[in-house]
């Protein structure tokens, strides 16, 4: 069975928790009250069994937005397979505090932007100026989330080909390195 790590990054009240949830099917909604994630909080689950494909075991590491965490960043993306960036298009700021990640994952080389997926999650009853992305995120596949019924099975079947294509680079790396052993 593929394993892949996913991590979920963005500014704090995006809804990374909510959507971590969603995505692991875990039962840990809160009552609307905010709760700041505190550094990171992995989730494991498997994904794909009940579509035809072979499971997938993910490692989702719901990271804080908290700036206070920035000196973790390096072992949060440490054997990452991929990223999810989530950001609030409805709230100022958002899309600015984004391009820190991008700078930071993509910038330095960590991830790679095929290994990358931007969900711009609305919150229900929110209808403030809609923030456009930097220029930097035009490579990398967005899709606008609302978990409201009509949208969600939409988000699920993106997030499960998002992990379809972490796992065939997962393995695509995989031989590459086996191959390169083998040579020497």
């Amino acid at each position: 069975m593929s394993k892949v790590k996913v991590i979920i990054v963005g500014p704090s009240g995006a809804g990374k928790t909510f959507l971590s949830n969603f995505l692991s099917d875990a039962t840990e909604f809160s009552a609307g009250e905010y709760h700041p994630t505190q550094g990171v909080r992995i989730i494991e689950f498997e994904a794909g069994s009940d579509t035809g494909r072979a499971s997938v075991d993910v490692e989702l590491w719901d990271c804080s937005g908290d700036r206070k965490f920035e000196t973790f960043w390096p072992v949060f993306v440490k054997d990452a397979s991929g990223a999810i960036f989530v950001y609030n298009p409805d709230q100022p700021n958002h899309d600015k505090e984004l391009d820190l990640w991008y700078n930071f994952l993509i910038g330095n080389q960590h991830i790679k932007e095929s290994q990358c997926y931007v969900f711009a999650h609305h919150k229900p009853n929110t209808a403030g100026e809609s923030s456009e992305l930097s220029n930097s995120f035009s490579k990398i596949p967005l899709i606008h989330t609302s978990l409201e019924e009509e949208s969600a099975e939409k988000v699920r079947r993106e997030f499960n080909k998002f992990l379809s294509s972490l796992v065939k680079a997962v393995s695509s790396n995989r031989e590459q390195e086996e191959l390169s052993i083998m040579n020497q």
